[in-house]
């Protein structure tokens, strides 16, 4: 295809244009500015989503040769994750246009699950000394940065429910995935015989 055909005869457009004034429509086709608190966490979700595809890839390419039952089951769950924050974000996507016409989606049984995988790579975890910086293998940073921005997500929730409807679900489960994001970082180091950094004395180094 030459820059002078009309693409339209070859693939839909991406585009639209109807966000170019920097609005956009919610799930309840609701019209508000692209950085409302709405739009800012489900957006924030996308991002963290984006980050998880990125643990789960550099898991998989480090998957060590001795069989890790929870190493592979750490494996599924991010997998799973990654569809269920597609569904967090439609949550929380409805908007006022929807509110008491559709269930949400996230159930108090998906904060149950995390809890269940959190606890198990918990139980096979070194116990955790105070004030570590986030690091150690290349797997576990990919995994601590989706924690701070699934705290970055739950932070937006937490301001978006004080202005509207918030699925009660929704955000026990973010707070519960970034306790298990950090929790699977430490396990994945471990694993591979890494340390968090401890944290230097305050009059050493910069």
């Amino acid at each position: 295809m030459s820059l002078g055909e009309n693409p339209r005869r070859h693939m839909h457009r991406i585009y639209t244009r109807r966000g170019d004034t920097g609005a956009t429509a919610t799930r309840g086709r609701e019209r508000v500015a692209k950085d409302d608190p709405r739009v800012a966490s489900y957006g924030t979700l996308y991002e963290l989503n984006a980050h998880l595809g990125l643990a789960l890839a550099s898991l998989m390419a480090a998957t060590p040769a001795a069989a890790q039952p929870e190493w592979a089951l750490l494996a599924a769950g991010l997998e799973q994750i990654q569809h269920r924050l597609f569904y967090v974000g439609r949550d929380l996507s409805r908007g006022r246009g929807l509110s008491g016409r559709e269930d949400p989606s996230t159930l108090p049984e998906h904060v149950t699950r995390l809890e269940t995988l959190l606890d198990m790579l918990a139980a096979k975890t070194p116990p955790w000394k105070p004030f570590t910086l986030p690091g150690g293998s290349v797997t576990a940073s990919h995994l601590f940065v989706a924690t701070t921005v699934c705290r970055r997500a739950e932070r937006e929730i937490v301001t978006l429910s004080r202005l509207s409807s918030v699925p009660e679900p929704v955000l026990a489960w973010v707070n519960r995935l970034s306790d298990l994001l950090f929790v699977a970082g430490r396990y994945v180091n471990g694993v591979l015989g890494f340390q968090e950094p401890q944290l230097a004395d305050p009059r050493d180094g910069f």
